[in-house]
């Protein structure tokens, strides 16, 4: 395995030449999945106008799931036309069930307290990855699977995230205009990290 900077050079490395690719589906990304859930909420009152948030996030769990593989696809020199980031939705029941159980399990490890739900999120941070290399898993399959390949390497991938903590509060102080080029290095950084993660344990996952 690499280390913190290994991995965003290389995202960088991939970005290039393909920034206008990434920050449009970025943006594609961030307008169905927070612009419309505001506009659907609008002809409600407060509470029913959540429900419907809600209901309009779990609809696009596909979506988020398409985003996060897109920037797999980009590493790998894949089609990466925008129409990809729907992808999900041709298998929409496998991913749409295994997007619901793992924010099941985050909710109930944020309720416990911030530190158990940062551990079930990095024990389940590679479900989305496999769920792509594998199109025969289940839901609960990928989920193990990610289990197993995070063991040992829990802190690791926590220390990648946190390593963008100071570009999440530049990003910020944009008014938000930043996370249009933070999203993309993240996601591609991740990606690069799993497939490094995905060599090492092959033989215990795969």
């Amino acid at each position: 395995m690499g280390n913190n900077q290994t991995y965003k050079d290389r995202a960088l490395k991939s970005l290039e030449g393909k920034w206008v690719e990434g920050v449009i589906a970025t943006i594609f990304y961030l307008l169905i999945s927070g612009g419309v859930a505001s506009i659907v909420s609008l002809p409600f009152d407060p509470y029913t106008g959540m429900g419907a948030q809600g209901i309009w996030a779990l609809l696009c769990l596909p979506l988020s799931w398409g985003f996060a593989v897109y920037f797999l696809r980009l590493i790998r020199n894949s089609d990466i036309s925008y129409g990809r980031l729907f992808d999900g939705y041709n298998d929409f029941v496998r991913i749409f069930l295994t997007g619901l159980l793992v924010f099941i399990c985050e909710a109930i490890g944020l309720a416990l307290l911030i530190v158990p739900g940062v551990i079930v999120a990095l024990m389940f941070s590679q479900t989305s990855f496999i769920l792509k290399d594998n199109p025969q898993v289940s839901a609960t399959d990928a989920m193990k699977r990610s289990m197993e390949m995070m063991k040992g390497h829990k802190m690791e991938l926590f220390m990648l995230w946190l390593s963008f903590l100071g570009w999440i509060i530049l990003a910020t102080l944009t008014c938000g205009f930043g996370f249009l080029f933070l999203e993309p290095y993240m996601y591609t950084t991740l990606a690069h990290y799993y497939e490094d993660l995905k060599a090492e344990t092959r033989e215990v996952v795969y």
